[in-house]
């Protein structure tokens, strides 16, 4: 049986809600019927600021978000009881962001609730509708190139991953090649300045068969962090320090069942190499791809499998000679 909730429980939260003013109208709107299965998702819908400001320029950025869980959010200003939504800074995650700023010259509301946290616009957002939020922030009083990583996060709940955004901007005259910046944005895989990422840096290609994990890193900054699936239990993939030595766009396996692997990078003689999900032509003219859900698991001949986009990345990433440390 499905039930309703509502924030005039009786008693006390009845109490509460006469003492703030809070009508019988208003107070409607925190009922809703609790689903089969509670889901808490987000889809990024758009994020608009501008792309260049001036030092110490006052500006303002927005957020849209669509709900496509099975719950509804609520701000943290609604005295409904449910999932309260917020954007929680990320890369590295609930930092204090250089942005944060509480008050604001001819700003009445900046809508950071805290360094870390962005306020929704709406009181309540349904399943299937779009929120909105909007901060007001300060830019730094020196030339820059940031980029920031947010994630929204249900309080006490869970932060929704797959809804993780970041944005760039540009403060003042960095003095850069348009070259040089299309880099520095490609490599930017946490929030922060992309003018300290050293583009001449030492690339390393960790593999971390535990986590089922790889990073991608410029000297000693990660700037991508890939799921992966190693070599089963049966096959594994082998620890140690190696090296990029081939680098082929598609590479077809010499054994049974001669997998095709794309964007495939050799680091350990015997056939061991990183490359995307392999795929299998039969004579019937089907073509297979495995399974994206794989990715996490080690079940592979040894070999370490990115998702496509993920290796396309690291295929332009990685040189030959770039180093390759396996570990548990």
């Amino acid at each position: 049986m499905k039930y309703r909730f509502f924030l005039s429980l009786f008693a006390g939260i009845a109490a509460c809600m006469i003492f703030t003013g809070i009508s019988y109208a208003e107070q409607e709107k925190c009922g809703f019927e609790l689903p089969e299965e509670k889901t808490y998702n987000a889809e990024l819908i758009a994020v608009r600021r501008k792309l260049r400001i001036e030092p110490e320029e006052i500006f303002r950025v927005k957020v849209f978000l669509k709900n496509t869980g099975s719950m509804p959010w609520f701000s943290n200003e609604s005295l409904c009881p449910g999932p309260k939504m917020s954007l929680g800074t990320d890369i590295e995650r609930d930092r204090e962001s250089v942005f944060y700023s509480p008050q604001l010259e001819g700003i009445a509301d900046t809508n950071w609730e805290g360094p870390n946290r962005i306020g929704m616009d709406q009181l309540r957002i349904d399943p299937g509708e779009i929120a909105s939020f909007t901060f007001w922030s300060k830019a730094p009083e020196k030339p820059d190139f940031r980029n920031e990583f947010f994630t929204p996060v249900l309080k006490a709940l869970t932060w929704l991953e797959d809804a993780r955004f970041s944005f760039e901007i540009m403060i003042g005259n960095v003095n850069e090649s348009a070259e040089n910046l299309r880099k520095r944005m490609l490599y930017a895989g946490s929030s922060g300045s992309i003018m300290d990422i050293n583009l001449n840096g030492e690339k390393t290609i960790i593999i971390d068969i535990s986590e089922q994990q790889m990073y991608l890193k410029l000297d000693e900054q990660v700037i991508r962090i890939f799921p992966i699936s190693s070599g089963k239990s049966s096959t594994p993939t082998p620890a140690g320090t190696t090296y990029i030595s081939l680098k082929q766009n598609v590479r077809v396996a010499h054994k049974s069942p001669h997998y095709i692997m794309p964007k495939f990078m050799m680091f350990r003689a015997g056939g061991y190499g990183i490359h995307a999900l392999p795929s299998l032509g039969g004579d019937g003219g089907w073509f297979w791809t495995e399974a994206r859900d794989h990715i996490g698991i080690p079940v592979s001949h040894g070999c370490v499998r990115l998702l496509p986009e993920d290796a396309d990345f690291a295929y332009e990433f990685a040189n030959i000679g770039t180093k390759v440390i396996t570990q548990w």
